[in-house]
């Protein structure tokens, strides 16, 4: 019996590529596209059923991409795929992403920089650098605060597992307004002011949609406590960005923790921001390195191989792009 064909855009390292052959082992032939000759290459790309990429447009092409004629499932091996200009894929291909991926090590990035914010870690570093031993100044008591998570999916409910351990109480949003874990309340975007004013640490874990596009403007960081503490791991985008900067300057007490920036390599070639929010001491940034722990790349290798068997067998993909998320 012909196995299907599964491909590869890109050269994975070499435990990444044991994962796919372990995952796909007897269940379907895989070609890894830089290995291939131009005959192959053509020949791989009209006869493979699906697709594993981290980007479809840089490795394949639009040309490639047109001969992708039996292909009926796209699998994107990052979390967000608002990065794709999907009027140059192909209609007949749907594109799923790997969503809740790397929400583990996510999950304890969150808790590293609320706890950070709370116990104002790097304000009195760089106070002691300059001489001052504020000794007897008060931090924040975790326990007891309100978390409130801004997409409740597999890493939000990650976030909200190691922040019950703490002893916080957890608010949450999500599409459909249920969930079957502990909550203290689980809306939906409807509700996102609510959560807002009700929460002391505001986690951002939602994907960049349509609707998601600058979510919390002026209007909702204000609705926030004043000593509040925002922690964005999503889309910087999700966040206005004049808006925050404007509200760190007036809320010197507010604290914004910076995973996701507006602009970064990966999605546009370099990292730059409108506004100095490097200088300001209300901000803890981080390089959009939340998901990078070891193991964590093949972790989410073997998850979007996974999803990609499942269509192969027959089954219902998971987390297929819809129209929402199709920012381009």
């Amino acid at each position: 019996m012909t196995l299907p064909v599964v491909l590869v855009t890109h050269q994975p390292a070499e435990p990444i590529r044991d994962a796919f052959l372990g995952v796909f082992a007897g269940a379907a032939e895989l070609h890894f596209l830089p290995e291939l000759s131009e005959d192959s290459r053509r020949d791989a790309l009209r006869s493979a059923r699906a697709v594993l990429t981290y980007h479809p447009i840089r490795d394949l092409g639009i040309d490639a991409l047109a001969q992708l004629e039996n292909c009926g499932l796209m699998q994107c091996l990052t979390a967000g795929i608002d990065y794709l200009p999907f009027g140059d894929l192909p209609d007949h291909i749907a594109v799923a992403y790997n969503a809740g991926a790397y929400a583990k090590p996510m999950a304890e990035h969150v808790g590293a920089m609320a706890l950070s914010a709370a116990k104002r870690l790097a304000g009195e570093h760089r106070l002691m650098k300059q001489g001052e031993f504020n000794q007897f100044v008060p931090t924040k008591k975790v326990a007891g605060m309100t978390c409130g998570i801004l997409g409740y999916g597999e890493t939000g409910r990650e976030v909200a597992r190691l922040m019950r351990a703490l002893g916080m109480n957890i608010q949450a949003v999500n599409r459909s307004g249920m969930t079957d874990e502990q909550v203290d309340f689980i809306g939906t975007l409807y509700d996102v002011d609510r959560v807002l004013a009700a929460s002391d640490v505001v986690v951002i874990t939602l994907a960049l949609t349509k609707t998601t596009d600058r979510l919390i403007r002026a209007a909702q960081l204000g609705a926030m406590k004043p000593d509040a503490i925002l922690i964005n791991v999503a889309r910087g985008e999700i966040v206005d960005e004049d808006d925050l900067y404007a509200h760190l300057v007036d809320n010197p007490e507010f604290t914004a923790c910076l995973e996701a920036w507006w602009i970064e390599p990966v999605r546009h070639g370099r990292f730059e921001t409108a506004h100095p929010f490097l200088d300001l001491p209300n901000v803890i940034a981080s390089p959009h390195n939340s998901a990078m722990t070891d193991g964590s790349l093949i972790t989410a290798a073997e998850r979007g191989a996974e999803n990609v068997l499942r269509f192969l067998k027959g089954e219902t993909p998971r987390f297929i792009a819809g129209d929402d998320v199709r920012m381009v």
